[in-house]
C-alpha cells in the first residue's frame, strides 16, 4: 500500500505527501528494527538466566566433589603421619601389622583435583556473563583449583613404590574391602577388617622398612599433601561467594 501510494504521489508531483510517505516507511523500518532488538535481548537475557542458574549448579557440584576429595586427603595425611611413625621405629607393629598395612595403602591414594566447568566455558563463549564481578569471582574460583590441580597432576613416587612392595593378592584383598568409591567420592576404611595373619602382616612390613627409600618417598608426599585440605576449603570459600553474586544477580531479573 505505501509503495502504492507512493507512486501515485511521485506521478501526481505531490511533494509533500512524498515526504509524509518516505517519513512512514523510514519509522516503520525503525521500530521493525528496534523490536527485533527488543526480542533478541529479551531472548539474550533469559539465555543468560538460564546458563546463570546452571552455573551456580555446577559450582555447588564442585563444591560438594572438593568436599569429598579434602576429606580423602585428609584420610590420606592422617594415613600417611600413622605410616611413617612405624617405619621411623624400624617397622615395629607389634599387633596391629594389618592396619599398619592399610595405612600404607591408604597413605598411596591419590585424586585428580580438576573439577568441571563446562557451563562457565560455554557462557564465556558467548561473552556471558555480563556481570564482570561475576567473572572476576569464578575466574578466581577455578584459578584456585587449577593450581591445585597442576600441583597433583605428577602422582607421588610413594604411590608407585610401596604398590611395587605389598603382594598383590594383599592388594587386591585392600581394594575390595577397605576401599569404595560412590559417585566419584572414595571413601577409605579406617577399621578394615583383618585380611591376612598378623605375622605376614609384620613380614610384609619389614620388608617395606628394609627398602630405605620408601621413608623418603612418604615423608614428602606427606609433607605436601596435609596442604591439600586447606587449599581445597579456601577454594570452595571463593567458590561460596560466587554463588552468592550469581543468586543477587538471579533475584534481580
Amino acid at each position: 500500500m505505501i509503495l502504492r501510494s507512493l507512486t501515485k504521489h511521485v506521478n501526481d508531483q505531490n511533494w509533500f505527501a512524498v515526504f509524509i510517505d518516505f517519513i512512514i516507511v523510514v519509522f516503520g523500518v525503525f521500530v521493525g528494527i528496534q523490536v527485533a532488538n527488543w526480542n533478541d535481548e529479551q531472548a539474550f537475557h533469559s539465555k543468560e538466566t538460564q546458563l546463570l542458574s546452571e552455573l551456580k549448579r555446577e559450582i555447588e557440584k564442585g563444591i560438594d566433589i572438593t568436599k569429598h576429595k579434602g576429606d580423602g586427603y585428609a584420610q590420606v595425611a592422617a594415613a600417611g603421619k600413622r605410616a611413617l611413625a612405624v617405619l621411623f621405629d624400624d617397622g615395629k607393629c607389634k599387633t596391629d601389622c594389618w592396619l599398619t598395612l592399610v595405612d600404607f595403602m591408604h597413605a598411596s591414594q591419590w585424586q585428580d583435583a580438576r573439577i568441571s566447568h563446562s557451563i562457565y566455558d560455554e557462557m564465556r563463549r558467548l561473552g556471558l556473563p555480563r556481570d564482570r564481578t561475576i567473572i572476576e569471582k569464578v575466574e578466581s574460583f577455578l584459578a584456585q583449583n587449577e593450581n591445585s590441580a597442576l600441583s597433583l597432576d605428577d602422582k607421588p613416587f610413594y604411590r608407585s613404590g610401596i604398590r611395587q612392595l605389598i603382594p598383590a593378592d594383599v592388594q587386591d584383598y585392600y581394594w575390595s574391602n577397605c576401599y569404595t568409591m560412590v559417585r566419584g567420592a572414595e571413601t577409605y576404611a579406617l577399621n578394615c577388617p583383618e585380611g591376612l595373619s598378623n605375622a605376614r602382616a609384620a613380614e610384609i612390613i619389614k620388608s617395606i622398612v628394609s627398602h630405605s627409600y620408601i621413608k623418603l618417598q612418604l615423608t614428602e608426599w606427606v609433607g605436601y599433601v596435609v596442604q591439600i585440605p586447606f587449599d581445597f576449603n579456601q577454594q570452595n570459600e571463593e567458590a561460596l561467594e560466587a554463588i552468592a553474586i550469581i543468586d543477587a544477580e538471579l533475584e534481580r531479573r
